[in-house]
């Protein structure tokens, strides 16, 4: 294979001007998002000295923004998705503002915290679905592998960043002035978007879909995603590794309690997952022409869990960041390849609500990943929860493996 093969592809950047602002805009999104996430753990850990208040933020986060991606995923398949952008992450910037006032407090409060993270969960959730129902118009059909490798890099990319940058930030300047940034950064997204064209549905003619109510809309998109088995499949293995192999809220307590290192530690630890997808998106050129995309997310999936258990047992900084970069890189092959899947074997007028459904149990099952890891935790060690999420997840990646499924034949083109 020529290295030209692995590089990564940029058509989409090259052809579409659109997508040159949409990918600006999601950019922008991660890297405050991943300050945002590291400085408000680092801060209720402070607060609390609690693993399970952490992986609370992540389950304050996660409901109202499942609840919201149901509905967002509806409304893309409704109404512009421009407009619905334009106006959910302008109303993530109360969410931020809500952070940065608690932090001036003369002595911040927990509670507030936990406010903000549901703004900001539901505002997050509703511009999601639009955003990724968006992606075919913005790009192709055609190029919807490399626009996925793309958004895989841009997220992984302020993954790496916001986390390094938060850690230093409140270790010199300070947690009031890391807020401040987050700030900037979210009140810029929005312009981006403005330079983007309408981006209506293309809901086919004679369709019923407008006519049907919130609730039976929502469900015909769950009926075409149980009644198609690669997205069933898809969904499936994504929620067991989310759900046994998340190890996040754990970080602040390893880098403390484990390592005995501080809050830069703490935002290199956040920061190494993203630093391996980082990598692993940059060389994603193969994924053009792979023939095989299920086995490339069965393997991504048992390489999560090596991954986590390598972690459990690891006692120095650098090998805690090695085994979480092991666990970027297979994370992000496998949402790239998953991400193009959804978006290539579904209509465009589901798009919306199949992406809300992949995104809520991601967003969902991550969080109940964060909670289980914090409970496993407090009741035996970090290590424990380690050693037996990271199993979990390499045995549910064996069940795939083992068994017959449209994930295994979609490499001979077959759903």
């Amino acid at each position: 294979m020529q290295l030209v093969n692995l590089i990564i592809d940029i058509t989409p950047l090259r052809e579409s001007r659109a997508f040159r602002f949409a990918y600006a805009a999601r950019t922008a999104t991660v890297l405050v998002t991943g300050m945002l996430l590291v400085a408000a753990s680092i801060q209720l850990y402070q607060l609390t000295a609690s693993s399970v208040a952490v992986a609370a933020l992540n389950v304050f986060m996660a409901v109202p923004m499942g609840l919201a991606l149901i509905i967002g995923g509806v409304l893309s398949d409704r109404l512009d998705r421009r407009k619905l952008m334009l106006w959910s992450r302008s109303v993530y910037v109360i969410s931020v503002l809500i952070f940065l006032i608690n932090a001036l407090l003369p002595q911040p409060m927990a509670w507030p915290i936990y406010i903000a993270a549901v703004i900001g969960g539901a505002a997050g959730g509703i511009s999601v679905p639009a955003m990724m129902s968006a992606t075919p118009a913005l790009v192709g059909r055609q190029h919807l592998a490399a626009a996925a490798a793309l958004s895989g890099l841009s997220m992984q990319l302020g993954g790496v960043i916001g986390p390094l940058l938060a850690g230093a930030l409140i270790a010199g300047a300070g947690l009031v002035f890391c807020y401040v940034i987050v700030l900037i950064g979210v009140v810029t997204t929005p312009m981006l978007l403005r330079a983007l064209p309408p981006l209506p549905p293309q809901v086919p003619a004679g369709s019923a879909a407008a006519r049907l109510g919130m609730f039976h809309s929502f469900i015909e998109g769950f009926r075409y995603m149980l009644a198609t088995p690669l997205l069933r499949g898809l969904l499936l293995i994504d929620l067991a590794a989310v759900v046994f192999a998340t190890p996040m809220a754990l970080l602040p307590e390893w880098g403390n309690a484990v390592l005995g290192m501080g809050a830069e530690a703490t935002g290199a630890l956040y920061a190494a997952p993203a630093t391996g997808a980082v990598l692993a998106a940059i060389s994603s050129g193969w994924t053009r022409s792979h023939s095989r995309p299920g086995r490339i997310v069965i393997g991504a999936v048992l390489v999560w869990g090596m991954s986590v258990m390598l972690l459990s047992a690891s006692t120095t900084l650098y090998a805690s960041v090695c085994a979480l970069a092991f666990m970027g890189a297979a994370d992000t092959i496998s949402k790239m390849m998953r991400m193009a899947l959804v978006q290539k074997h579904t209509p465009d007028h589901l798009l919306g609500r199949m992406s809300s459904l992949w995104m809520t149990q991601s967003t969902l099952g991550t969080a109940a990943g964060n909670m289980q890891m914090g409970l496993v935790s407090r009741w035996f060690s970090p290590s424990m929860a380690l050693l037996i999420g990271g199993s979990a997840c390499l045995i549910a990646g064996g069940v795939f493996t083992l068994s017959s499924n449209a994930l295994k034949q979609i490499e001979s083109g077959r759903k």
